[in-house]
């Protein structure tokens, strides 16, 4: 949106708004100006205090799951014992997504050894050594999220909303305008069948 369709806009509704009598402002026009107002409120007050509240919210659930991560999970030394593969996750003509997946071996709590065919390092060989990450029944899961990938995730889904919210409101005054447009271009025409034939029979 350009400044002058901004100006546009802002004089058109600081018209519809204005207390000062005018035969030409029609009652179709203030309602539209006050349903414009209360979106572009919306927009600039409710849509950011919502994605505060739920990003902080999204933040502290995140938060209290990584720990509860940290404190069912943990990392051992894995021994690759498989010669890797390569599996194609995603492709286009410009970049491959690719997964390398290999058999490795390690100690459990009991000293007994373990062995599974996990997700690797790309560049992992034979007898290459490799993190990994245990829950509390000896199973392979994923590292704990660590606090920049809880606070990337709490922001990202801050930002979403905001996206989101402003988009609808945008939308929605496009409709209310459109709506009003229609609305007003019946009224005119319904005037026009009234006064029209009137004017035509005075000019002649």
């Amino acid at each position: 949106m350009n400044h002058g369709s901004v100006s546009l806009g802002a004089s058109w509704l600081s018209h519809a708004l204005s207390p000062r009598p005018n035969p030409l402002r029609r009652r179709l026009d203030r309602v539209q100006a006050l349903l414009v107002l209360g979106l572009l409120i919306a927009a600039l007050t409710v849509v950011p205090m919502v994605a505060i509240t739920w990003g902080r919210a999204t933040y502290e659930a995140n938060q209290h799951a990584a720990a509860v991560a940290a404190a069912t999970r943990h990392e051992v030394d894995a021994v690759v014992i498989g010669e890797p593969t390569e599996q194609v996750l995603a492709a286009n003509p410009d970049f491959q997504v690719t997964s390398h997946r290999a058999e490795v071996r390690w100690a459990g709590a009991d000293g007994a050894p373990r062995a599974e065919t996990v997700e690797v390092p790309p560049g992992s060989k034979v007898g290459s050594k490799i993190p990994l990450w245990l829950d509390a029944a000896e199973r392979v899961t994923t590292a704990p999220p660590s606090a920049s990938q809880v606070r990337a995730s709490a922001v990202g889904f801050a930002f979403g909303i905001i996206f989101v919210g402003e988009a609808l409101c945008f939308v929605l005054i496009v409709c209310v305008r459109a709506m009003a447009d229609v609305r007003a271009e019946r009224a005119w025409h319904r005037e026009w069948e009234i006064v029209g034939p009137k004017w035509t029979r005075q000019e002649h």
